[in-house]
């Protein structure tokens, strides 16, 4: 069983390609944000990967290849706009 963790931030770098009208969230939509991704992330799982929070940083464990992980981690993260770091 593997064990992944993310500790996940806002960043603001103007508009992209992808998002020409991106604008800078202000630090309530930002709480906002990153509540619902500890909200959300456990609906990008199966029911037999655990997700758990510990402050700031999302575990996910399970029977799970990181390249997996990282890319269902990444889908949860873009649809709020947000980044994240990998922890050991």
């Amino acid at each position: 069983m593997s064990t992944f963790k993310y500790k996940p931030f806002y960043k603001y770098d103007g508009p992209t390609h992808s998002n020409p009208l991106r604008e800078e969230l202000s630090p309530e939509e930002t709480n906002e944000r990153l509540r619902c991704f500890f909200e959300d992330i456990v609906h990008y799982f199966d029911e037999n990967i655990a997700v758990s929070k510990d402050g700031d940083i999302v575990s996910i464990s399970g029977d799970i290849k990181q390249s997996d992980c990282d890319g269902q981690v990444k889908k949860c993260l873009n649809s709020l706009d947000l980044f994240a770091k990998e922890v050991s």
